[in-house]
């Protein structure tokens, strides 16, 4: 069980692939297309056709990971077929190097609304959603893993690893959206949310310097960490932070802070503007505000420098699990960051990562129910932020079934999606993935071999209410 924690926990912090669900998992090659029931979370302007109610857990289901790193950078076959991590003296550090970027992110994340309700009064279409998110962020530099790689095995005596940080956020939100329509061109939109916070762990090394003096590693770092909500770790000798110590309290402990949570506030903002017949204008800005969080738990890296062995405890070999490996690392890396608690902060604010969502669509003269959608998307999170262009094709045929295709370059590299999206009168069922490359070459365990940057969100939905919609019978 401690090994299945450690190994989990390295993981998290090493390859940052953890379980988590996030607000931004928005399924962004749908945003053009026709009669998908959830564009307003994207851009609160934008109106349903119709009316939904979201079928409990099935309404809508969105799973991704978002990343420039796949699983075949940190783990290689070896010649009888095993599987062997970077670490393994097996792989050289040029085959293993080659595949690291100067900055390598990974957001894995997930969307579980547990009720979603949409309705139009005249010009005005509501939302109201009660939903359960979360994020997962991580940065790891390109020197952070040549150095667990190389060390000072090539003569390298002195080294710079800063600027490497993880953290992860649960929340529950509550959201009610009005989308005013202003003649039959313009609409604007507003979301309102309040916020529960559930858990927060930051982790955040802006400064790391490591020289080799004898044969132990001097370390001077300037480090933070912080933790809330029902999130229990303990401490090792001199207050040191254990990180393969994190778990959830106990039940009685979850109730006992759920009766005074953490809470918090946001809006999102959107408009739409047909300016001229063919040509549709959006823009928005979601997810602006923050969460207070209570008795958080603070640490950071002593002002004064320490040493460490360096990692001579790893002992690889053929006979090396994946999971030992990563074990051992998590224990050695913990002793190297020399995160020690300060104490209980009695209040914390920690403001959401705004997401900006920039789109253009132009429809064919020649045919109205085929167009092409340019989505720009910008996501503010300082050392975690990205930054998308998406084209798309969309096709609504028939008024009741439509398809989009999507080619888009990101800080994550380049991706294809697809969506497909049936919305009859009764009911709507969608389908998409941002990136479905990866799913092409996959373990057996579903984890994508090749870059981790990839997502599938599907819904059933009951549909009600008169067919509004840009393509009524006449057209």
């Amino acid at each position: 069980k401690d090994m299945k924690k450690s190994y989990i926990l390295t993981i998290a912090l090493l390859v940052l692939a953890g379980i988590s669900a996030s607000a931004q998992q928005n399924l962004r090659t749908a945003y053009f297309l026709d009669g998908y029931t959830y564009a307003y979370k994207m851009n609160p302007a934008l109106q349903g056709e119709r009316g939904f109610f979201a079928v409990p857990v099935l309404g809508k289901t969105s799973l991704g990971i978002e990343s420039n790193l796949g699983l075949s950078s940190l783990v290689y076959p070896s010649a009888d077929g095993t599987l062997k991590t970077f670490l393994h003296p097996d792989v050289t550090s040029e085959e293993f190097l080659k595949n690291m970027r100067h900055k390598n992110l990974i957001m894995a994340n997930a969307d579980l609304p547990v009720v979603a309700l949409g309705f139009r009064t005249g010009k005005a279409y509501h939302t109201l959603d009660v939903s359960l998110r979360a994020d997962v962020d991580g940065n790891l530099t390109k020197d952070l893993f040549r150095f667990l790689k190389v060390g000072s095995s090539d003569g390298t005596t002195s080294w710079d690893i800063s600027n490497f940080g993880a953290r992860a956020q649960a929340r529950a939100e509550v959201a009610y959206g009005l989308s005013l329509k202003f003649g039959e061109k313009v609409s604007v939109g507003a979301r309102v949310k309040a916020l529960m916070g559930l858990a927060k762990v930051d982790l955040t090394m802006d400064d790391m310097n490591l020289k080799l003096s004898s044969e132990e590693w001097a370390v001077k770092a300037k480090g933070s960490a912080s933790i809330a909500g029902p999130v229990e770790v303990k401490t090792m000798d001199d207050d040191l932070i254990d990180f393969s110590s994190f778990a959830l309290k106990s039940e009685s402990e979850i109730i006992e802070y759920l009766k005074d949570p953490a809470l918090g506030f946001a809006v999102d903002l959107g408009v739409s503007a047909d300016i001229l017949e063919w040509l549709t204008l959006s823009a928005s800005v979601t997810d602006l505000g923050m969460v207070g969080w209570k008795d958080v738990m603070t640490a950071s890296t002593p002002e004064a420098s320490w040493s460490f062995d360096g990692f001579d405890d790893l002992s690889l070999n053929d006979d090396s699990a994946i999971s030992d490996e990563f074990e051992a690392l998590i224990g050695e890396f913990s002793d190297a960051l020399n995160i020690k608690k300060d104490g209980f902060s009695e209040k914390m604010s920690t403001p959401l990562s705004a997401t900006a969502h920039l789109g253009l669509e132009a429809r064919m003269p020649f045919y109205k129910r085929l167009s092409i959608g340019l989505l720009g998307t910008h996501h503010f999170a300082g050392a975690y932020s990205w930054t998308e262009g998406r084209a798309s094709v969309n096709w609504a045929l028939l008024r009741i079934f439509a398809v989009s295709g999507s080619y888009a370059i990101s800080t994550h590299g380049t991706s294809f999606g697809a969506a497909c999206n049936i919305h009859l009168p009764g009911l709507t069922l969608f389908a998409g993935v941002d990136s479905f490359l990866p799913l092409l070459n996959v373990t057996p365990s579903y984890i994508p071999i090749d870059a981790c940057n990839t997502n599938v969100s599907l819904g059933l939905n009951i549909a009600f209410g008169k067919y509004h919609g840009r393509y009524p019978k006449n057209k």
